[in-house]
């Protein structure tokens, strides 16, 4: 009787069918989960962008629906906390605020994306809340991208005439929340927002809608003065009415000292 099995030959030719078929497959696979395009740069549609877009729309979304039923407008730390203190309208405060007030959950603020420096916050202490004792929100909560970061997302600078102008209105055109990107919108390998020396990120305007762009270049907006307004670089510091999405690591009386990976 004549038994039939494996020949090495036949395992062979498997092994290389199921080499290509993963040659074939994986790149297809990581697009759609991370949205990173072979040869550079991000798709709009991945599993990871769908992420970031549910985020960024439901912190708007509550914002405004918080301002409008409030009508007190969006938070500042230093309003909030009564001192009237610039210093104190940073990235880390104004976040950890929008945490103890459940604006947003401490792991809707971290991107699949952000591999480096971030992590979610998971003893965020809402037990620190004190107004009479003059605490707003956890001091621990950090946005320090030198170090650890609780938080992904860039925000609006809370200083100047952007401030006054644009915090809390619902502009579609003007920028609130977004992925975070490199210094000057200049793509790097160096820079940790950068996938393979590209960028591509979702961004929340002032009215609740969110945008793709898959490059810094791609956000098209002219000052009031003239001149190209970036995504990702102060380009008015007389009255900082420009648009810009940023960490504010430390607020001067100059302005915002941003900070960048």
């Amino acid at each position: 009787m004549m038994r039939r099995g494996f020949s090495l030959v036949g395992m062979l030719m498997t092994l290389i069918c199921i080499g290509v078929l993963l040659a074939i497959a994986l790149p297809a696979l990581q697009q759609g989960m991370t949205g990173m395009k072979e040869g550079g740069g991000k798709a709009a549609v991945s599993g990871w962008g769908l992420q970031d877009q549910v985020n960024l729309y439901g912190l708007m979304q509550t914002l405004n629906v918080q301002a409008l039923g409030s009508n007190e407008g969006f938070p500042q730390p230093s309003v909030i906390s009564g001192s009237r203190d610039i210093s104190e309208d940073t990235t880390a405060n104004l976040y950890s605020y929008l945490v103890m007030q459940r604006y947003i959950q401490p792991s809707q603020l971290v991107s699949r994306s952000d591999v480096v420096w971030v992590e979610p916050d998971e003893d965020y202490d809402w037990s620190a809340y004190d107004p009479r004792g003059g605490v707003y929100w956890d001091p621990s909560f950090s946005a320090d991208l030198s170090d650890i970061s609780n938080v992904s997302y860039a925000h609006m600078p809370l200083y100047g005439d952007r401030l006054r102008d644009r915090w809390g209105k619902l502009s579609s055109s003007f920028p609130m929340f977004g992925n975070r990107g490199p210094e000057d919108g200049i793509e790097s390998m160096e820079s940790n927002a950068c996938f393979d020396g590209f960028w591509g990120g979702y961004v929340t305007f002032g009215d609740g809608h969110v945008e793709f762009f898959d490059s810094p270049d791609s956000f098209r907006r002219s000052l009031d003065g003239g001149g190209a307004d970036g995504l990702f670089s102060v380009d008015d510091e007389d009255r900082h009415a420009d648009a810009i999405l940023g960490f504010t690591y430390r607020m001067d009386r100059g302005g915002p000292v941003l900070q960048w990976d």
